[in-house]
């Protein structure tokens, strides 16, 4: 055994946990060490604004440790409590004031991409799959619940549980683009889907649900890069990883491999199998803070590069009408695209 190696005969639980190096540290907290530091930092910083920090009465490097158990474990406050050396309650303390700390800082880890971005995105699906105009995929997976405590029935999903569906989108819009979406969606300018198969397609409407099922399928096999840091900040991901397709989800930057990505994201994410909250309010601000997360561990603690959200005042306008003249420009819009896809197949 190496000289430099902590025993855990030597210390406590909790410190032998702190002390845990790679790769064992990151099997448990699904991020390095190196990252897991610049995580306390935020944490620290974020507690001072707030003033969630007048006393330090517990380390705040252990306290970020026993959130992160809960969130990446399905481990109950009392058996974490026992690796920690703590109560349950001092663990819900600790656990419910990350998940505060996590949102307060969710708008430096996602953000809208900017117009350059957007356009790498859109210039990936023209070069790969001959696609023009896609400025990302819109997918969704459902997190399950408790039954809500207000408008129960609301929540009920198509396996009859209780559950909150999350959307899940790679990138978003800038002119003269739209996203792709599955049969669930309705055809708009702004999103286009693919054609109903009647049994008398043309070869030109198999054609286009070809090239668009080809771009919904980066979003069902997406995952993180195994290994190595991510060079450089998000806005320049295009210009160095040519050969990967720079995605997100929610804005989270991923790389293409065979695994999907509501897989990925539960997986990581343990407490997201079943959520159990009586509040809405409560499990949004978990749905939020696991999202917060996941950027942070894919952007090895670096601020994202792109469009803060910030909230606008949206326009008064008549819902239905709106609607059903989005819905002809889009099916306009995919007729052009169609005829466009054809002429290039047999120009080629």
């Amino acid at each position: 055994m190496a000289e430099d190696r902590v025993c855990q005969e030597d210390l406590s639980r909790s410190a032998f946990i702190r002390n845990l190096e790679d790769p064992h540290f990151k099997m448990h907290f699904r991020m390095d060490k190196a990252t897991f530091e610049i995580l306390v930092r935020v944490v620290a910083n974020e507690r001072l604004r707030t003033g969630k920090l007048q006393r330090n009465r517990s380390d705040v490097g252990e306290a970020t440790l026993m959130g992160l158990w809960m969130i990446f474990n399905k481990d109950t406050f009392r058996s974490v409590g026992l690796n920690f050396e703590h109560d349950k309650k001092t663990i819900h303390h600790h656990y419910c004031v990350l998940l505060d700390v996590l949102c307060g800082v969710g708008k430096y880890y996602i953000k809208w991409p900017n117009a350059r971005q957007r356009q790498a995105t859109e210039l990936f699906y023209r070069r790969n799959f001959g696609f023009p105009g896609v400025a990302g995929v819109i997918d969704g997976t459902l997190v399950r619940t408790t039954a809500p405590a207000e408008q129960t029935q609301r929540y009920v999903d198509k396996n009859h549980d209780y559950s909150i569906n999350v959307m899940i989108v790679d990138d978003l819009l800038g002119p003269n683009q739209h996203l792709i979406g599955d049969g669930g969606y309705t055809c708009t300018k702004k999103m286009l889907v693919r054609y109903m198969n009647n049994g008398h397609m043309a070869a030109s409407h198999r054609l286009f649900n070809f090239k668009l099922s080809q771009c919904r399928a980066t979003i069902e096999r997406t995952s993180v890069l195994k290994g190595g840091n991510i060079p450089g900040k998000i806005g320049n991901l295009g210009e160095r990883c040519r050969k990967r397709s720079r995605l997100h989800i929610g804005n989270v930057p991923i790389f293409k491999t065979q695994e999907r990505t509501n897989s990925l994201f539960k997986s990581r994410m343990a407490r997201t199998e079943k959520l159990f909250c009586k509040s809405i309010i409560q499990t949004n601000k978990h749905i939020a803070t696991f999202a917060v997360l996941h950027n942070f561990i894919l952007l090895n603690g670096e601020e994202q590069d792109g469009i803060s959200l910030e909230a606008e005042m949206m326009p008064e306008v008549n819902v239905h009408e709106r609607i059903l003249a989005e819905q002809e420009e889009g099916y306009a819009k995919r007729h052009r695209i169609r005829i466009q896809l054809t002429e290039e197949y047999e120009g080629q």
